[in-house]
C-alpha cells in the first residue's frame, strides 16, 4: 500500500475510540479498509482510462496517478483568477469550475466505489457486524473523494495562503469541504433520476455516455474557449454584470469566502455565508432522510438477478424490433450470407454495447465535431461567398472535412481487436470457417456504417446546401477516398478475430500506425486539391478510388488462416 493510502487510512482510524463505544470491531475495519484501498491502487480510475498503459502485468499505484492528474486539474483551474480584478468574480468563475469538473470526475471515478455490490457477497457472509460494514463504507467514500479533492484544491490554497495569508486560504478549505458536500448531493440525486426513469441494467451504459460527453466537453472547451473569448473581455469581466448571478451556487460559495476574509458582520454577504453552510446540511439531510432507503433499493437491483426484462412473446407471434430489422436489411444489402454478415450483426451489436469500446472510439468522433468548429472559428476569412463558390479558405475548409473524418475511424479500427470479454473468442475456432478474412470485413463494413455513414449523410446535406449540385463529383471522390484509406488501414491493422485480444497485451506499434494514418489522407487530400476544379480528372480519379476500395476490401475479405494472429488464444 503506497504512502498516500496508508496516511489516509490512519487518518480515518484517529478516532477508533470512539469508533469502538459506537460498538464497530476495529481490527474488522481496518483489515476491510486496506483491502479495499489495496484494491482501489490496483484499479484504472476513469480519470486514467484514456491513457492506460498497455502493460501484461497488473496496474499498480494508479492512487498516485489519480492524485497527480487531479492536481494538474487544480492547477489549471487558476487560470479563473486571471479573470477580472475581483476576488468575488474570480471565485465565482473557482468554484463553477471545481463543482462541475469533480461532479464529471466522481461520476467517472466513484461509481465503481458507490455502486459496488461485492461487499454485500464477501463481507456480509463473513462474523462483520452491520456496524462496522456500515462504517467500512462510508470511511472509504470518505477517503475515496479525499484523495480527489486534497490535490484538486491544493494549488488554490497555496496561491490564496500566498496572497492573502491565513485570512485567504482557511476560509477557502472551509467552502471547498462544503462545495464537495453538495457535489455528491448532485450526484446522489442524477443517479436516482436516471434510475427512475431507466432500468438498473441500462445505468452503468447511461454513466458511460455521461462520461463521453465530459471528455469531449472538457476537450471542446480547451480548444474553443481561449479562442472565442479576448484577454480585454476577460481581464476586465466583473459578475456584477451578471444581473442574476445572486441565484447561482457558485456565487454563493465565492460570496460566503468574501463575507469570512473581510469579516464584517454588517456585510449583505451574511446571507451567502448562511446559504453555503445550510446547503450542505440540508443536502446531507436530504440523502439520508429520502435519497439513501430509495438508493439502496435500486443498488440491489443493479448488483442482483433483475435486469432489463425481455418482452414475452405471443404464440405465433415474432417480436423483431426496429433497429434489429434495420441492421439486418443492411447487412443484407452490404455482406454476403453467412460468416461476412454474422460478422457485421456480431460488430454493430458489440459496438453498441460494450463500455470498453465506447469509452475509447467515442469520444474521437467528438474530437472531429470539435475540430470541424476550429476550422471555422481559426479562418477569419471564411464566408459562405467562399463556401459557395469554392475558392480560397472555403475549398481548403471543405476538403478538411471530407478528409479528417477518417480520424474517429482509425481509433475504432485499432480497437476493434479488443474486448474486457476476449476469452469468448474461442466459438470462432469450433465452427467451420473457412475464411476468416469475411469476419474482417465484415466488422469493418459495420464500423464504416456505424461512424462514417453519418458523417459522409451530415457533410453531404451540408455541401449540397451551401454549394450546391455542382459539388458532387469532388465529394463521391472524397467519400471513396475516405473509404480507401480505411479499407487500407484496416487491411494492416486487422490481424486479429473482433472482439478476441485482451486489451493488456497491446504491443507497441502505436507509432507506426499513426503515422500511416496522418499520411494517407494528406497524400489523397493534397492530390485532391490540386485537381478539384478538373471536372473529368475527378471522374477518372472516382472511379479508380471505387475500384481500389473495392479490391482493398476484396483481399480483406480473402485473408487465410496464415494472416491472422491465432497464438493469444491458444492456451
Amino acid at each position: 500500500m503506497n504512502i498516500f493510502n496508508r496516511f489516509f487510512l490512519r487518518a480515518v482510524l484517529l478516532p477508533s475510540g470512539l469508533y469502538r463505544k459506537m460498538g464497530v470491531n476495529i481490527p474488522h475495519l481496518k483489515a476491510i479498509l486496506t483491502t479495499k484501498l489495496m484494491m482501489d491502487d490496483r484499479r484504472v480510475s476513469g480519470i486514467q482510462q484514456t491513457r492506460k498503459k498497455k502493460l501484461k502485468k497488473e496496474p499498480k499505484n494508479t492512487t498516485i496517478g489519480s492524485m497527480l492528474a487531479t492536481a494538474i486539474m487544480g492547477c489549471v483551474f487558476l487560470f479563473a483568477f486571471s479573470v477580472g480584478k475581483d476576488y468575488l468574480t474570480q471565485l465565482t468563475i473557482y468554484f463553477s469550475f471545481y463543482i462541475f469538473t469533480l461532479t464529471s470526475v466522481l461520476i467517472s471515478d466513484f461509481t465503481s466505489v458507490l455502486i459496488d455490490v461485492r461487499d454485500n457477497l464477501i463481507i456480509l457472509p463473513k462474523p462483520v457486524n452491520d456496524k462496522t460494514f456500515v462504517l467500512a463504507r462510508l470511511l472509504h467514500v470518505v477517503i475515496h473523494v479525499s484523495k480527489l479533492v486534497m490535490p484538486m484544491a491544493l494549488p488554490t490554497v497555496i496561491a490564496l495562503g500566498i496572497k492573502e495569508g491565513i485570512s485567504g486560504f482557511l476560509p477557502f478549505i472551509f467552502l471547498v469541504i462544503a462545495a464537495t458536500l453538495f457535489t455528491i448531493f448532485l450526484i446522489n440525486a442524477m443517479y436516482l433520476l436516471i434510475l427512475k426513469f431507466t432500468t438498473p441494467e441500462r445505468f452503468k451504459s447511461i454513466i458511460s455516455y455521461f462520461q463521453i460527453f465530459f471528455a469531449i466537453f472538457f476537450y471542446a472547451g480547451y480548444q474553443l474557449v481561449p479562442r472565442l473569448v479576448s484577454k480585454t473581455l476577460i481581464s476586465g469581466y466583473s459578475i456584477a454584470s451578471f444581473k442574476y448571478a445572486f441565484l447561482t451556487v457558485p456565487y454563493w460559495f465565492a460570496a460566503g469566502w468574501q463575507y469570512l476574509h473581510d469579516f464584517q458582520w454588517n456585510s449583505p454577504l451574511f446571507i451567502y455565508f448562511l446559504l453555503t453552510i445550510l446547503l450542505p446540511v440540508f443536502s446531507i439531510w436530504i440523502v439520508i432522510k429520502y435519497f439513501a432507503p430509495s438508493f439502496n433499493r435500486k443498488l440491489s437491483m443493479i448488483g442482483g438477478s433483475e435486469s432489463e426484462t425481455a418482452p414475452v412473446q405471443q404464440k405465433g407471434k415474432a417480436i423483431v424490433s426496429t433497429t434489429s430489422a434495420y441492421i439486418s436489411t443492411l447487412g443484407g444489402w452490404l455482406t454476403e450470407k453467412g460468416t461476412e454478415r454474422m460478422s457485421f450483426l456480431h460488430t454493430w451489436k458489440m459496438t453498441g454495447r460494450s463500455r470498453d469500446f465506447k469509452l475509447k472510439v467515442y469520444p474521437s468522433v467528438g474530437y472531429i465535431a470539435v475540430y470541424m468548429v476550429l476550422l471555422f472559428v481559426n479562418n477569419g476569412k471564411l464566408s459562405l461567398d467562399n463556401m459557395h463558390n469554392q475558392t480560397g479558405p472555403g475549398k481548403f475548409v471543405f476538403m478538411s472535412v471530407i478528409y479528417f473524418s477518417s480520424f474517429a475511424l482509425m481509433m475504432a479500427i485499432y480497437q476493434l481487436a479488443y474486448s474486457d470479454k476476449y476469452k469468448a473468442a474461442w466459438i470462432y475456432f469450433i465452427t467451420p470457417i473457412q475464411s476468416p478474412g469475411k469476419l474482417l470485413s465484415g466488422a469493418l463494413k459495420s464500423i464504416i456504417v456505424k461512424l462514417y455513414l453519418p458523417m459522409v449523410v451530415l457533410t453531404c446535406i451540408a455541401a449540397l446546401i451551401i454549394v450546391g449540385p455542382q459539388v458532387i463529383p469532388n465529394l463521391i471522390f472524397g467519400i471513396f477516398n475516405q473509404i480507401l484509406i480505411i479499407t487500407f488501414v484496416g487491411y494492416l491493422a486487422l490481424r486479429d478475430i473482433p472482439f478476441s485480444t485482451q486489451q493488456a497485451s497491446v504491443k507497441g506499434s502505436g507509432f507506426i500506425r499513426g503515422l500511416v494514418s496522418m499520411i494517407l489522407p494528406l497524400i489523397l487530400g493534397t492530390l485532391h486539391f490540386f485537381v478539384y476544379p478538373y471536372l473529368i480528372v475527378i471522374i477518372v480519379l472516382g472511379i479508380l478510388s471505387i475500384i481500389a476500395s473495392w479490391l482493398m476490401m476484396d483481399a480483406l475479405k480473402n485473408k487465410g488462416w496464415g494472416k491472422i494472429q491465432v497464438k493469444e488464444y491458444e492456451s
